[in-house]
């Protein structure tokens, strides 16, 4: 998909439909992997996939989606929320590629079950992921959405 039609595409999924496939997920998750991180320190972030119904029935806002990847830091700052916000996009962006529905979602962090995010690292931004009906096709942006300032 063309990348403009893309981003004018995106669309928030709270529906879900079923469990992608395995190739989707990792495909999802590559595009992840390919998000900036600043200071390009990689080590300090881990993605946690939760697929397990019995941690999923426990969190609280995820739309009952069957997939929710966590992005979670060592001791978070504005330039890690800043890059794990990045990186759930492309997350996002390459789900509404594999026709896959996401959400953007941090509503749910503060309800993951305690042992389910690795020891030392804080959850700063979740994706919600599932199969979905939704037929997504580019919609029409006004350019006054924002008030912008130019300086010249």
């Amino acid at each position: 998909m063309e990348t403009t039609n893309m981003i004018n595409s995106r669309k928030a999924i709270r529906e879900y439909k079923g469990q992608m496939r395995d190739w989707q997920l990792d495909s999802i998750l590559k595009a992840g992997y390919a998000g900036p991180v600043g200071m390009g320190e990689y080590e300090n972030y881990r993605f946690t996939v939760i697929q397990d119904q019995s941690v999923l029935s426990k969190m609280n806002g995820i739309y009952d989606a069957p997939t929710v990847i966590v992005i979670s830091v060592k001791d978070p700052g504005q330039m890690e929320f800043i890059s794990t916000g990045c990186i759930a996009q492309n997350m996002a962006l390459e789900a509404e590629n594999q026709r896959v529905g996401a959400n953007l979602n941090m509503a749910c962090l503060g309800s993951i079950p305690e042992g389910v995010i690795p020891e030392g690292f804080t959850p700063t931004f979740a994706i919600t992921l599932g199969l979905t009906d939704y037929e997504f096709s580019p919609r029409a942006i006004s350019l006054k959405r924002f008030k912008t300032n130019f300086v010249k």
